[in-house]
């Protein structure tokens, strides 16, 4: 697409963005513009960092890396439902049991997420480094949090492909090649640190790529730098530094765990970076439907929402919940579970299969409905603890009004809990931070450790942060990305390492014939 056309569309769309400060937008016709005039006002240009923010809407709403992340690590699944809802093809077993290819359809639109992310990030940095409407302080402020923005799906991409194209000038219109890991690794490392004392402040810019945002990612870069197999030095400390970074800026625990997922957690002080979300969204890959994906069909019955066209899919794998303690309150707070009793007449739900409508913690496969010679069979469609972390709102149709907090205060205090044990650190600081996560959820210090380990730090990050896309990337550090956590299934996972790196996308390949398959997949 040449870049008059990429930069018509993108501002169009930008200006249906929610982003606070950046995208308070008339709603001027944008796409009729060419390229060359676009850029030359204060709303063009904010409507191009506009665009760029919203691009993080996608990471949640598209589902995409929900299964990758979730799905693939050890938090939830997607089962075939007895009458073969979700079967799909069988991508949801690929997923599960490790058994994705190059074709894998979440594996293939992640990539696309995220590269068309990249994409929009390069053409509107083009653009805005050529206006001369702003100060230069004000001007590299917006490139700085454009490049941030850029870094993270960066970021995400490494993670999760290891060795992907890294194109930051949106002129060069040479096929990319794959580029190792350990390069883009070097390259995030160095862009981060530039633009740093550049991005703004906490106060007053939620939503926002700031200094604590910025200095989030260096924590997850160098605490996964070990993990990832890549060369660095002193990451651990790293890590401990940058966390202690963000330690000092003004971030604190919300006292009530819930707050962070309510209707209004654009409020909470604990929120880093966010992708904001409305009741009024539209765009199909940008709005949040999680409620969706994981309710039943009939539980708008029961938990008193107007949503009724749900599509009763993606539920806890049994073994993760039932790690939590049951007096945990994020563990009501974090899943549906139980006989779900209609509202309106008091009396528990009927499946249209004849079933009570009762959402077990177990997930058990029909025998007799086994797909494609395989193990992987039909569950009930009432089977699974369902997500309801984020509250639902009352008169919730077809999109939530929650925003999604990408990072968040609580993570960084597990993250430097691990960091401080993994470079032979303090313990009793270790445990300390990990007390103060775990006091926050319970109300009370009753339940803390007297002292911790890695087991007790994976378990808290497990309670602490479900379904907000962390599962398989912990796994793998924490080395346990190979244990499924659905034993009764009897689908075991492929144990082969060279799966903690999902396959190059075959469509991304079909477009560009100089990118190379991860080893241990079959080459293009």
């Amino acid at each position: 697409m040449n870049k008059k056309l990429i930069i018509s569309a993108l501002a169009c769309a930008s200006l249906f963005s929610v982003m606070p400060a950046c995208t308070n937008l008339d709603e001027d016709v944008y796409d009729k513009l060419p390229a060359e005039e676009f850029g030359k006002t204060e709303t063009q240009v904010n409507a191009l960092v506009g665009t760029v923010y919203k691009t993080l809407k996608v990471y949640m709403a598209g589902g995409n890396f929900l299964a990758l992340d979730e799905m693939a690590g050890s938090s939830a699944v997607t089962p075939t439902r007895f009458g073969g809802d979700w079967y799909d093809g069988g991508q949801y077993r690929e997923i599960y049991t490790h058994t994705y290819t190059a074709q894998t359809v979440s594996v293939k639109n992640a990539w696309s997420d995220a590269s068309q992310a990249i994409g929009t990030c390069n053409a509107n940095i083009q653009v805005v480094e050529g206006t001369t409407i702003f100060s230069e302080s004000d001007k590299q402020m917006k490139l700085a949090e454009m490049r941030g923005v850029r870094a993270f799906w960066y970021y995400k991409m490494m993670d999760e492909w290891g060795n992907i194209p890294l194109v930051t000038d949106y002129s060069d219109k040479e096929l990319p090649t794959c580029q190792s890991r350990q390069t883009v690794f070097d390259w995030l490392i160095k862009e981060v640190n530039e633009i740093v004392n550049q991005l703004p402040d906490r106060d007053g810019n939620y939503a926002r790529f700031t200094k604590g945002a910025a200095y989030t990612l260096l924590a997850k870069l160098y605490l996964n730098a070990e993990a990832w197999g890549v060369t660095c030095s002193n990451a651990y400390q790293n890590a401990i530094d940058c966390c202690n970074k963000v330690m000092a800026m003004g971030y604190v625990l919300e006292p009530n765990w819930k707050d962070n997922f309510s209707l209004t957690n654009e409020k909470s002080r604990e929120a880093i970076l966010s992708a904001p979300y409305s009741q009024t969204d539209t765009d199909k890959d940008n709005r949040n439907q999680l409620m969706n994906r994981t309710l039943h069909y009939k539980d708008y019955l029961s938990l008193g929402i107007t949503a009724n066209g749900t599509w009763n899919g993606v539920c806890a794998q049994p073994d993760y919940v039932k790690q939590f303690d049951t007096e945990d309150p994020r563990f009501t707070g974090t899943y549906l579970i139980g006989k779900q009793i209609n509202q309106s007449t008091g009396e528990v739900i009927m499946t249209d299969h004849g079933y009570e409508l009762d959402h077990t913690i177990d997930v058990n496969m029909i025998a007799g409905t086994e797909y494609d010679g395989t193990p992987w069979a039909a569950v009930n469609q009432h089977d699974g603890a369902r997500c309801i972390k984020w509250t639902f709102a009352p008169d919730l149709v077809d999109a939530m009004g929650n925003d999604f907090h990408i990072f968040r205060y609580a993570d960084v205090l597990l993250m430097k809990a691990e960091a401080l044990l993994r470079s032979g650190g303090s313990v009793a600081e270790a445990t300390d931070l990990v007390n103060q996560v775990r006091a926050r959820a319970y109300g009370n210090s009753s339940h803390n450790y007297s002292t911790v380990t890695l087991k007790e730090i994976q378990l808290e990050r497990r309670f602490e942060l479900a379904w907000e896309l962390h599962s398989r990337q912990d796994d793998i550090r924490f080395g346990s990305y190979e244990q499924g956590m659905w034993s009764a299934s009897n689908c075991p996972r492929k144990s082969d390492t060279y799966l903690r790196l999902f396959p190059v996308s075959q469509d991304a390949w079909q477009t560009n014939n100089k990118l190379t398959q991860n080893p241990g997949y079959p080459s293009f």
